[in-house]
């Protein structure tokens, strides 16, 4: 199956010790199957030191992190010793495949970055084009036999976000009479919801739950908030199996959007910090995103 990506997707690079926020820091790093086999069978120093840092439960094999939350075989620069001693390919999947997520789309499949990283996030809302996707290379499986395929409604959004002859702000007020059938909540009513979630970082709640979206943007500002919003139909539009749950993705873009905007005019964070916080805490929790959705009165039959 053909495996499609935004124009951004070729010129990402981790950028390792330059990280300030290391995926390798504070997140759970589970071990796929095949992985853990290959652990098992390392000769060596590096293979006990593997070996030595790995838990396993009923559910799962993963690395025990150290108390400070790091990977225990990051080294003093932060960079990786499993790479350095065996190359990428002795990664295991979550470490290999961060920050790409995958959507399988109509008949082919399509990867992207998630903002989450802060290095995608610059390059998300660095890319003017981001309705082209390019051809990256073939993906496992078949192509799909859904009859629901949301890149037509994507292109339909995508026209209408991207035409510049019309004031942003107008945009988003003609996306959410498109596709949403009563207006979002009130900033109030989005920041009591917020105020319930779940955070990795609590000192993230108060500020989520002062949203204030009433600065319209305009110039680069409204750019970066057009690419942003680009970015997350792109993402949660592409997972959608129905009108009703592609609707849905695009009210949690328009809330997510109003959030972003207030990071950078209230709060004063740079566009792609505002992003990174964003994903962070929202889009790589389901819960948080489906509680968010599920908010969402969509206007689909």
């Amino acid at each position: 199956m053909e495996l499609f990506a935004p124009k951004y997707y070729k010129n990402f690079q981790c950028i390792a010790d330059k990280c300030q926020h290391s995926c390798c820091v504070g997140w759970e790093i589970d071990i796929d199957d095949y992985t853990l086999e290959l652990y098992r069978d390392i000769p060596g120093e590096i293979g006990e030191t593997i070996r030595g840092s790995i838990g396993e439960s009923e559910e799962s094999a993963y690395f025990r992190m150290c108390p400070d939350g790091k990977c225990p075989h990051l080294d003093e620069r932060a960079l990786c010793r499993i790479i350095k001693a065996l190359g990428d390919d002795a990664l295991c999947d979550i470490c290999r495949e961060h920050p790409r997520f995958y959507n399988d789309v109509g008949d082919h499949s399509e990867v992207g970055l998630g903002a989450v990283c802060e290095e995608a996030a610059r390059l998300i809302l660095s890319e003017e084009d981001y309705a082209t996707l390019e051809y990256v290379g073939e993906a496992y499986g078949d192509p799909g036999t859904d009859a629901f395929d949301p890149t037509v409604l994507r292109a339909e959004l995508f026209a209408i976000l991207s035409d510049a002859t019309i004031p942003y702000s107008q945009r988003l007020e003609m996306i959410a009479d498109k596709y949403l059938a009563a207006e979002l909540p009130d900033d109030s009513s989005v920041g009591n919801l917020l105020s319930t979630l779940e955070y990795l970082d609590e000192s993230h709640r108060n500020l989520f739950e002062d949203i204030c979206s009433t600065h319209l943007p305009e110039g680069e500002t409204a750019l970066f908030c057009e690419r942003f919003f680009a970015y997350l139909i792109y993402r949660h539009g592409g997972a959608a199996t129905d009108a009703e749950s592609f609707c849905r993705a695009v009210g949690f873009a328009l809330i997510l959007e109003r959030l972003f905007r207030s990071l950078i005019y209230k709060h004063g964070f740079t566009p792609a910090e505002s992003a990174r916080i964003i994903s962070e805490e929202l889009e790589y929790s389901e819960e948080n995103t489906e509680n968010i959705q599920l908010s969402v009165d969509t206007a689909a039959q």
